[in-house]
């Protein structure tokens, strides 16, 4: 079984979705001292289907905010079952265990690889632990 920390996340590429610039650079901020350099941060849902539809960056891991003004978090999972995107998801809020709760079920009805949810601000041990799932067990 593997630690928090001893898992090699260099190579995996993330996409950050959030309608908060300060949220965008701290969560950047902490996934590079995880090790993670390719981060692309979409402001806002509508921000980050373009960049996803694009097709230049395809990520191997989603961090979505459910609280946005444009696509919510909701709406979020949605459009990416539609485009059957097999990466993994964790969803965040400050909004409490409810909000967090309703969107991991619609992320999983969506058939979405989900990963778990955070809430803000996020922990980086909470962030790792739902990151570790990511990985096939061996």
């Amino acid at each position: 079984m593997t630690q928090h920390g001893e898992q090699n996340y260099t190579q995996m590429s993330v996409m950050v979705i959030d309608d908060d610039d300060f949220q965008l650079e701290f969560i950047s901020d902490l996934l590079n001292d995880l090790g993670i350099s390719k981060i692309q941060t979409a402001l806002g849902g509508e921000n980050a289907i373009l960049k996803l539809e694009h097709g230049k960056f395809l990520p191997d891991l989603i961090l979505c905010d459910i609280q946005m003004p444009d696509i919510d978090g909701f709406e979020m999972m949605k459009l990416l079952g539609d485009r059957h995107f097999n990466g993994g998801v964790i969803l965040m809020s400050g909004q409490g265990a409810k909000v967090l709760y309703s969107a991991s079920l619609v992320a999983q009805l969506a058939r979405l690889r989900f990963l778990g949810t955070i809430e803000k601000p996020l922990q980086k041990d909470a962030l790792l632990g739902a990151m570790d799932k990511l990985s096939p067990v061996t």
